[in-house]
């Protein structure tokens, strides 16, 4: 029999005790890895499992993501999602979802496919997961459709936007059952969004108001959603959401963002190059940041809506290059361009 001894806690254990400790050791390990996916489960994982459209016009499509991160050690393998109810469509951003990636679940609910309007109709999605447990998650989409409900476009969409640039764009919501309805407040939920909503008819019964979203010039570059809601004196129509989407793209856009020449040698000059992309044309006037090692040439001094870049590297001297160029333009929206160099100089 070993003579080894186990610590635990300060006092000595027999070496007897060693198979038991061993068995112990091992159960604690699988109760621990069985814990880690109990506490963070496929479920959990999601920042919400229902969603609430409210009230819709009737032949609308609501669009939502059930967004989630995989905060657990492991990847996550979805399977295709099946619904309770053929008016919602179900889709995935990725099947495989790896430790520290956020993906989504994307519900479209189709309005002209829900057969009884005014009461609510609620769907139910489940999505399997195969791995690393073979669970199922249930996600809910919910509204209530209204006939007497019109929304003239049924989403607030900005398209593609460069920085800067803001914009306006409006719809018109009519509501043909109550002559006395009126919108008593309008709110949104995006930071660079603001709502305006104006009375634009009232015939009979028939009540239409003209519902814009003013988009600030200062909106970051992204692909942004957000709702405007709109809260009446209708019981049945209470409170109207109206989905807001806008694409912001930079003024000027470099490809790649950043140039990493990776392991060079001493005395061995490399290039590579960077192109810079704008709607309208424009002129490169500088690039600094841009001395020994590193030069760099300009395709053209004349005001274009692409430029190429080229980078030259002429290490000299072994050891990490860490340089930030900025590219000056004469573009008023956005006037300069950073592209972080980097390389990693070894000896001949």
């Amino acid at each position: 029999m070993s003579n080894r001894r186990y610590e635990a806690g300060g006092a000595a254990m027999p070496s007897g005790g060693e198979t038991a400790m061993t068995r112990y050791l091992l159960v604690a390990l699988l109760v621990s890895i069985g814990n880690s996916w109990a506490i963070a489960g496929p479920a959990e994982l999601f920042s919400e499992k229902e969603k609430d459209f409210g009230v819709s016009p009737k032949g609308t499509v609501l669009v939502h993501y059930f967004r989630f991160t995989n905060t657990t050690a492991q990847t996550i393998t979805l399977g295709q999602p099946r619904v309770s109810c053929g008016c919602v469509t179900p889709a995935l951003t990725t099947n495989k979802v790896e430790p520290g990636q956020t993906a989504a679940v994307i519900a479209y609910m189709d309005t002209r496919r829900i057969q009884h309007a005014g009461v609510p109709k609620t769907v139910t999605i489940f999505v399997p997961v195969y791995s690393p447990n073979l669970e199922e998650v249930a996600l809910k989409v919910t509204t209530i459709t209204r006939d007497d409900l019109l929304m003239s476009p049924d989403t607030l969409a900005f398209g593609t936007v460069t920085k800067g640039q803001g914009g306006a764009v409006s719809t018109k919501v009519t509501f043909t059952s109550d002559p006395n309805w009126k919108v008593e407040k309008v709110t949104s939920t995006g930071a660079y969004v603001k709502a305006d909503v104006q009375l634009t008819s009232r015939t009979g019964t028939i009540v239409t108001y003209e519902v814009t979203a003013v988009l600030d010039k200062g909106c970051p570059v992204g692909n942004w959603t957000s709702d405007i809601y709109l809260e009446t004196n209708h019981p049945a129509v209470s409170k109207l959401r109206i989905p807001v989407t806008v694409n912001v793209v930079p003024a000027v856009s470099a490809k790649p963002e950043t140039v990493s020449f990776g392991d060079l040698k001493v005395g061995r000059d490399a290039q590579q190059s960077v192109t810079l992309q704008s709607p309208k044309p424009f002129k490169i006037v500088d690039v600094q940041g841009a001395e020994s090692p590193l030069s760099v040439k300009i395709d053209s001094n004349l005001a274009q809506a692409s430029h190429t870049v080229t980078i030259i590297v002429s290490p000299q001297e072994a050891g990490s290059l860490n340089r930030r160029l900025t590219i000056v333009t004469d573009q008023h929206d956005q006037p300069a361009v950073v592209v972080p160099v980097t390389a990693q100089v070894l000896p001949k």
